[in-house]
C-alpha cells in the first residue's frame, strides 16, 4: 500500500465516519441555547489525554469551540480504583454541559484474559461480561445526560499480543456502546502500514510521511494525534450540523 493508496484508506474511514444514522440514532445537535462556545469534551486515559491536546491544537485560533479535557492519565477501566471512572462519568455530565464528549480508553486495560499466553475462551467471556458493562454504564451516563458520546477505537500497537488485546477491547466496546446510546469511531486501519501491520510512519497532517507513532508502540506522537484530530473534525461538524454518525462497518471494527 503506497502513499496514495494509504490516503484513500483514510478518505474511505472519515466517509465511513460522516455516514448518517437514520433508523437507531436521533439526531443530536451541539447548539447549546444561551451559550457561546460549542463545548467538545474528552475524557479516558494517556492516549485521551493526547487527543484532547490535538483537538486544542486545532481549535486554537477559534472562538466557537472550546474543548474540555477531563482525561486522566495512568487510569483505565479495568480497575476502579484508585480512580472511579463510572462515577467520574456521573460528575462530568452533572457538571459539563458539552455539546459532543470523546471517551479513548486502553492503553491500561489490556485483558487478563490469557494462560501460558493464550486467550483463554473463559477468561474472556468473564471479562467481556465485566468490562462491558463498564463500558454500557459511562454510555448510558452521558446518554441519560443528553451529552452524545462518540467512543474512540484504540488504535493499533507494536505488539502481536498486545494488539490482540486491544482488539478485544475494540470488540467490547463497540458493542456495548452502540447498544447504550453512543457512537463508536475506529482508529485501527488509520494506523496501519503498507501490509496492514504496526508502523512508526505515515502520512501526518500536512501529506508528508513523518513519525506518528512514539517509541513505546502504544502512544502517538504530537503529529498522530493531529492526525487523529483531524479525522473528528469532521465527525464534530456533522454533530453540529444536527446529524449523528453510523456505526463503524463490520471491515473497519478492530
Amino acid at each position: 500500500m503506497d502513499r496514495g493508496a494509504r490516503t484513500q484508506t483514510r478518505r474511505k474511514t472519515i466517509s465511513a465516519l460522516l455516514a448518517l444514522a437514520s433508523v437507531t440514532l436521533q439526531p443530536a445537535s451541539l447548539a447549546v441555547a444561551g451559550q457561546a462556545q460549542v463545548r467538545i469534551l474528552v475524557f479516558g486515559d494517556s492516549q485521551a489525554q493526547g487527543l484532547a491536546a490535538a483537538l486544542q491544537r486545532a481549535y486554537r485560533d477559534s472562538h466557537e469551540y472550546r474543548v474540555l479535557d477531563r482525561s486522566k492519565i495512568s487510569t483505565g477501566l479495568v480497575a476502579r480504583a484508585p480512580y472511579d471512572w463510572l462515577g467520574q462519568a456521573h460528575t462530568i455530565t452533572a457538571r459539563d454541559h458539552a455539546g459532543v464528549a470523546f471517551a479513548m480508553f486502553g492503553a491500561n486495560d489490556r485483558p487478563p484474559v490469557r494462560i501460558e499466553g493464550k486467550v483463554d475462551a473463559e477468561l474472556l467471556r468473564a471479562f467481556t461480561d465485566i468490562y462491558g458493562a463498564r463500558v454500557a454504564e459511562i454510555a448510558q451516563c452521558f446518554h441519560q445526560g443528553g451529552i452524545p458520546l462518540v467512543w474512540v477505537g484504540h488504535p493499533i500497537v507494536r505488539d502481536a499480543d498486545y494488539a490482540e488485546d486491544m482488539a478485544i477491547l475494540n470488540a467490547i466496546t463497540l458493542s456495548r456502546a452502540i447498544a447504550n446510546g453512543a457512537s463508536y469511531v475506529s482508529m485501527w486501519d488509520a494506523f496501519r502500514g503498507p501490509d496492514g501491520a504496526f508502523t512508526p510512519f505515515g502520512d501526518g497532517p500536512d501529506g508528508q510521511t513523518t513519525r506518528l507513532r512514539a517509541n513505546d508502540g502504544v502512544h502517538m506522537t504530537a503529529s498522530g494525534y493531529d492526525v487523529m484530530a483531524g479525522m473528528l473534525l469532521q465527525v464534530v461538524e456533522q454533530y453540529k450540523n444536527g446529524s449523528v454518525i453510523i456505526p463503524i462497518p463490520a471491515a473497519m471494527r478492530a
